[in-house]
Parts: structure tokens; sequence; C-alpha cells
């Protein structure tokens, strides 16, 4: 007893040696290593200027406090990134750039992800967003003000269920899209789509598609009146915003007149 009395404290002293290792009290070294590899990849588009702190040499700088980086407070596991307006449009570069799903899955604690106005044109090879089905606590996802067609869609493969939250307004989105498109979103609340130039949504009322739906933005598109007859498939919708549309004369659904 007088034995395990005296070494009672070692357990005590792995535990915080395993956590100080793994970056209990700072940023975790792998995630800082991802960080690094996502900042190189980027500054090939960009200025380093954008990211003043993202230090490869400083080994104790502590990636949770870099600008654009945001970190679980409690396990120091990075869960935002906010990447937005990072890339500039530029003839050096080709125009854009290509997405690379590998650079983000190390995050595994992710819950927000902003590229918006970027400038991205794609993604490489089989690194798309189908890619994101390991990330299961992402809920965040702005993708807006880039120049993404209707591929990215079918991008969308694998299911992320964790996703409320999407935004792909001011893309390139074009002709008719379908509710089966996001099927993968199980969860879904808000969806952003205005500013494309989307002229039909295809909904089918016996769709689990979309289902919990509570915010949808269908602004500055080319619908007509027929868009409501779409719409009626989201039984959880709330706010609907479909101005800046072709949205003329009258349109009759489910018995319902709709003047517009």
């Amino acid at each position: 007893m007088e034995l395990q009395g005296r070494y009672w404290w070692w357990p005590v002293v792995l535990v915080l040696v395993h956590f100080g290792m793994n970056g209990c009290f700072g940023c975790w070294e792998q995630e800082r290593i991802a960080l690094l590899e996502l900042k190189a990849s980027i500054v090939n588009y960009t200025d380093e200027y954008y990211f003043p702190h993202w230090d490869s040499v400083d080994k104790e700088s502590d990636c949770c406090e870099w600008e654009k980086v945001k970190c679980d407070i409690t396990i120091s596991r990075v869960i935002k990134l906010a990447l937005n307006n990072t890339i500039y449009w530029s003839g050096e570069s080709g125009g854009g750039w290509y997405f690379n799903a590998s650079l983000y899955l190390p995050f595994e604690e992710f819950q927000y992800l902003d590229l918006s106005s970027n400038s991205i044109l794609g993604w490489i090879p089989n690194e798309g967003f189908e890619r994101f089905f390991t990330l299961g606590k992402l809920e965040v996802l702005h993708l807006g003000d880039n120049s993404f067609n209707n591929s990215i869609l079918q991008s969308f493969s694998g299911t992320i269920a964790s996703l409320k939250e999407l935004h792909l307004d001011f893309n390139i989105l074009n002709g008719s899209i379908h509710i089966q498109d996001f099927k993968a979103f199980n969860n879904l609340e808000e969806l952003y789509l205005g500013g494309n130039y989307i002229n039909d949504f295809v909904t089918t009322e016996d769709s689990n598609s979309l289902s919990k739906l509570q915010v949808l933005d269908l602004s500055d598109n080319n619908f007509n009146a027929r868009i409501l007859e779409s719409v009626v498939a989201f039984p959880s919708l709330k706010i609907l915003n479909i101005g800046e549309n072709n949205l003329e004369g009258s349109y009759t659904t489910k018995g319902k007149l709709y003047n517009s």
C-alpha cells in the first residue's frame, strides 16, 4: 500500500506528457503541419501578408493563435478556418485555382470552413468535395462567389450528414438542378443558391432530400413562377428568397393562387 501511495502521481504525469505532446497546451503538431501545407498551396496564388503569423520557423508558434484559425478551447483542435477573400484573380495564375480536398482532411474536428471569394474554378482530379465525408462534424461550408459550375453538385456524392449550412451563391450554376443533387445533406437547414443562372429546381414530394431545410435563397437567378410549385416539397421551409427572378403573372399550385 505504501508503494502504491508513493507512486500515485505517475499516471497524472503520463497523462500530462501525453496531452502536452499532442498539443493540449497549444495547437496539435499534425494540424500545425497541415496548416503550413495549406498555406504553401495557397501562396502560389496570393501574397504572404495574408498569413503573417503562419510561421514554419518558429516551432513555439501556437497555430490556434494564427489569423483565420479558430480552435476548440478544450482540446486545441482546429474547428474553424476562414479563408475567404484570400486568393485574388490573376492572369499569372491562369485566372483562378483548383481545390484540393486532401489539404483539409487532417482537421477532423472541423465545424466551419469559409472558402468564399477565392476564384476557385474546380478541383484537381479525385480531390473534390466527395472526400469530405470523413469530416463528420462539419456544419457550415461557404463556397460562394467562386466559379463552380454544376459539376460541384456531383462532387457532393458522399454523405456529409453533419452539414447544416451550404453557400453556393454567386457561382456559375446554370439550367436545371434536382433535389436529388443534395441527397448527401440529410441535416441541411440553410441553402444559398442566389446569384447563379438556374432556371429550374426539380423536386419530388416523396423525396426525403432536404426535409429539414428551413432557409432557401434562390434570388437573382432565371426562375419563373413555376418555382412556387417546386418549393412545396420542403416541409420545414420557413424563409424563401426568390427576388430578382422572372416571376410574372399568376400561378396556381395545390389549390392556391400566387400572384407575382
